[in-house]
């Protein structure tokens, strides 16, 4: 008797169905930031094989940063012209072109850094929108795997720049193998945009970035993220040196834990979303971020030597749960998927370009005062700063649009 064949059960294929449009969108979360944050590490190897100072190529950590902030704002036009889905394919297929061009020596190691940051850039705005397209209104959940696979990416970019520079046999072919993911995560995007039927959107979907600012609380989830960013990249970019110069730790010990503290942003991206999402107002997390940084910047001016682990890792506590804080109020703050791409992109525009500020700021005054103390003295009014937008972004209203052409688009709300 032949037995009958065998087909997986049908609640396993459910589950494959809902889960497979996730893993695609996770792992591409992967792919945008390891690129450009394997740079740094190995500026000095690349220096010596392309016989460039490094000085000049230390512009290649913050030229993604400037990219992001200039190019975030075209992505809802491309999502409203091709769908979110093939908006996303461009925007991976960009970024695989971008790490492939680095193997062209110095012009293309600019030329594609230029580039794949254009792609991640469109990746980054309209990954939320993508998501909440997929799952709707149980989206949080998978948006907090997005978000944290994005904290994991840099820690991977940095930790196996080195590795992957011996593996190549060169740090320019040590990045290009960063090439092996991206390819991968463009297959499983390409995937999910061939099953989905592009349909015209309606009137508001086509409405520009520029429209969604004209709301109060767009402005502030906007702020919110802006300063969030800064304070993330500032820290990312200067605690080692604090806590070497001012709490006297050794630059192993010091680096070790900037690492830590970086880390904790994949565990919190993991909780902070599916959980902020259920109450309609997000103020205690806001709160929950935003006072371990306060503390932690005092702590730093105060008595930097008396616990510079503990004054770290709240810091990394703080900007660990603050940025998937600011994703998911993009995410409910907002009425459906085109109007979360358009404040994706306002936000992550004017927030990516001020967090390329804040590193330059605090160095600046660095260099002018000789110490630390002034530097740190303005993160925490900028701290003060977040915290005021954070807590009126949290209040549970919806973002409201006016059309620019209308006569009555200028009137107040009332």
């Amino acid at each position: 008797m032949t037995p009958p064949p065998t087909t997986p059960p049908r609640g396993r294929m459910r589950w494959l169905v809902l889960l497979a449009p996730a893993a695609a969108l996770v792992l591409l979360a992967l792919c945008l930031r390891a690129p450009f944050a394997a740079v740094g590490p190995v500026l000095g190897v690349l220096s010596d094989e392309l016989a460039v100072s490094t000085t000049v190529l230390a512009v290649l950590t913050s030229l993604p940063l400037v990219c992001f902030g200039l190019l975030s704002p075209t992505a809802p036009a491309l999502a409203a012209r091709l769908g979110v889905h093939r908006a996303v394919l461009v925007g991976a297929a960009v970024l695989a072109a971008g790490v492939a061009l680095r193997l062209a020596g110095t012009w293309g190691l600019f030329a594609g850094t230029v580039l794949l940051s254009g792609g991640i850039a469109v990746c980054n705005v309209l990954l939320p929108a993508a998501v909440r397209a997929e799952y709707g209104p149980r989206s949080a959940a998978v948006l907090g795997a997005t978000t944290a696979s994005m904290a994991l990416s840099a820690s991977f970019g940095a930790g196996l720049a080195q590795p992957l520079t011996a593996a190549g046999g060169s740090a320019t072919a040590g990045l290009a193998l960063w090439l092996l993911p991206v390819l991968a995560a463009t297959a499983g995007v390409a995937v999910l945009a061939r099953r989905r039927r592009v349909e015209p959107g309606p009137p508001a979907a086509r409405l520009p970035v520029a429209a969604v600012l004209r709301d109060r609380v767009a402005l502030a989830v906007t702020a919110f993220f802006g300063l969030q960013s800064l304070s993330f990249y500032a820290m990312l970019t200067w605690l080692a040196n604090i806590l070497e110069d001012d709490a006297g730790l050794s630059p192993a010990a010091a680096g070790g834990l900037l690492a830590v503290a970086a880390a904790l942003g994949a565990p919190c991206a993991l909780v902070v979303p599916p959980l902020a999402a259920r109450r309609p107002g997000q103020t205690p997390w806001v709160l929950a971020g935003g006072l371990p940084i306060v503390v932690a910047i005092v702590g730093l001016l105060v008595a930097p030597a008396a616990a510079p682990a503990v004054w770290a890792l709240l810091y990394g506590l703080g900007t660990g749960l603050l940025f998937p804080l600011a994703m998911t109020l993009v995410l409910v703050r907002t009425r459906d998927v085109a109007q979360t791409g358009r404040l994706s992109a306002a936000a992550q525009s004017a927030g990516y370009l001020l967090a390329a500020t804040g590193p330059l700021a605090v160095g600046l005054l660095h260099d002018v005062s000789g110490g630390w103390r002034a530097g740190l003295a303005l993160l925490l009014v900028l701290q003060a700063c977040q915290l005021a937008a954070g807590l009126y972004a949290a209040r549970p209203r919806l973002i409201t649009e006016k059309r620019a052409e209308a006569p009555s688009a200028s009137a107040a709300r009332p």
